[in-house]
C-alpha cells in the first residue's frame, strides 16, 4: 500500500472545512449581535436622560444643555438603528443565497485521458503495457478482470444527480492513487493528471474502494482443511517443506506526521520516525491469507503473533503437524517454525 494512517472515526481529529459563505454568515451574526447590544444600551441611556430631565428643575442654561444632549442621543440612536438594520438585511441576503457570487460555467470532466491510456489496439498506442502497469500498478487484463467483478455494484448507479465517470475509469483513479507515494496523488494533482474535477477524483476513489471491499469475503479468508492440504503439497514440491501452510513476516508502514495521541512516542520505530506495524501470512502463491495491523511502530512482530487468533486459537486454524514459517523474530512453537 502507498500509505497508511491511524484508523479512527472520520471526524475525530480533522477540522471541518468551512465555506466562505458560512464564515460570512457567522461574521454578520456576530456584528448584528454587537450592534443590537449597542442599540439597546443607547435606548436605555436615552430613557435615563429623559426621566432625569423631566423630574429635575433648573435654569434655562441647563435646560438648553439637556435638550442638546437629548438631540445628540437621538442622533446616535438613529445611527445604531441604521447600522443594525443594515447588518440584518445583509445577513438575510447571505442566508437566502446559496452562492455569494454569480457562478460561471465550470469546466466539464474530459475522459479522453482514460480512453487513450486503455487503447492498445491502435497502430501506435499512447501507452505501452509496461507504462500502463507503471501508472496503474496492474496490467490492462487485470484491470478488465477487476472491472467485470465490480461494474454492477450499486455504488456506480446514481438515482439522481450528475452522471458518474465510467466505473472502469473510477477504478483507474483509485489504482493510480494507491500506487503513488506521499501526496503525489492528492485531489489537485489527480484533477490535472486526469482532467477531472477534484471532487470527481475524491468520489471516484470512494466508490471504487467500496466496490472492491465488497469482494473481501471472496478473496480474503483463512484456507479450510482441504485447501491447506493443497497448499502444503505445493510447499513440499517447491521448497521441500512438508505440512507448511503459510509464510509469516512483519512490515512497517511509515507515517508522514507524528500521531496526535498520548502514546505518540510508541509509534517511533527502529526504521522510520513514525510508523505502524503489520504482520502478514501468505500462501504458496503469495496471496495474503491473514494479517493484523494497527500496532505502533515500536511493537515487535513476535508480540503481535503471540496475541493473534492464529496463536491463541490455533485449533481453529491448524490441523495436527501444520505450521507456518517465519524469520528469527518469531519464537518457535507448535505451529511456528523459525
Amino acid at each position: 500500500p502507498r500509505r497508511c494512517c491511524i484508523t479512527r472515526d472520520n471526524n475525530t481529529n480533522t477540522m471541518p472545512r468551512v465555506s466562505l459563505r458560512r464564515r460570512l454568515i457567522r461574521e454578520l451574526q456576530r456584528r448584528a449581535g454587537q450592534r443590537k447590544s449597542l442599540l439597546v444600551m443607547q435606548m436605555l441611556c436615552e430613557d435615563d436622560g429623559s426621566s432625569s430631565s423631566s423630574s429635575g428643575g433648573g435654569s434655562d442654561v441647563s435646560s438648553v444643555d439637556s435638550s442638546d444632549d437629548s438631540s445628540t442621543g437621538t442622533t446616535d440612536g438613529l445611527i445604531f438603528l441604521a447600522a443594525y438594520e443594515s447588518t440584518k438585511s445583509r445577513l438575510k441576503f447571505a442566508e437566502m443565497k446559496r452562492y455569494l457570487l454569480p457562478r460561471g460555467k465550470y469546466r466539464k470532466s474530459d475522459e479522453t485521458v482514460f480512453i487513450n491510456d486503455l487503447d492498445n489496439e491502435s497502430e501506435r498506442p499512447w501507452m505501452t503495457d509496461e507504462e500502463f502497469k507503471q501508472k496503474y500498478r496492474v496490467s490492462r487484463k487485470a484491470l478488465d478482470e477487476i472491472y467485470e467483478k465490480v461494474k454492477d455494484h450499486k455504488v456506480f448507479k446514481n438515482k439522481r444527480g450528475p452522471q458518474q465517470l465510467h466505473p472502469k475509469h473510477q477504478l483507474m483513479v483509485l489504482l493510480n492513487y494507491l500506487g503513488t507515494e506521499g501526496s503525489g496523488a492528492n485531489n489537485p494533482r489527480q484533477r490535472s493528471y486526469f482532467r477531472i474535477g477534484r471532487g470527481t477524483a475524491h468520489n471516484a476513489r470512494k466508490r471504487a474502494s467500496k466496490a472492491i471491499r465488497s469482494l473481501e469475503k471472496q478473496y480474503y479468508y483463512w484456507p479450510n482443511e482441504d485447501e491447506r492440504k493443497k497448499i502444503s503439497e505445493q510447499f513440499k514440491q517447491k521448497f521441500n517443506l512438508p505440512n507448511c501452510v503459510g509464510i509469516i513476516d512483519g512490515t512497517l508502514f511509515p507515517l508522514l506526521f507524528s500521531p496526535q495521541t498520548e502514546d505518540a512516542a510508541d509509534y517511533h520505530g527502529r526504521k522510520f520516525q513514525w510508523s505502524l506495524t503489520s504482520v502478514v501470512v501468505s500462501d504458496d502463491q503469495r496471496r495474503i491469507r491473514w494479517y493484523v495491523t494497527g500496532y505502533p511502530g515500536s511493537a515487535h512482530d513476535n508480540r503481535m503473533w503471540r496475541r493473534s487468533p492464529l496463536k491463541m486459537k490455533k485449533e481453529q486454524y491448524f490441523a495436527v503437524y501444520e505450521y507456518i514459517i517465519g524469520d528469527t523474530a518469531f519464537d518457535p512453537s507448535e505451529n511456528m517454525v523459525s
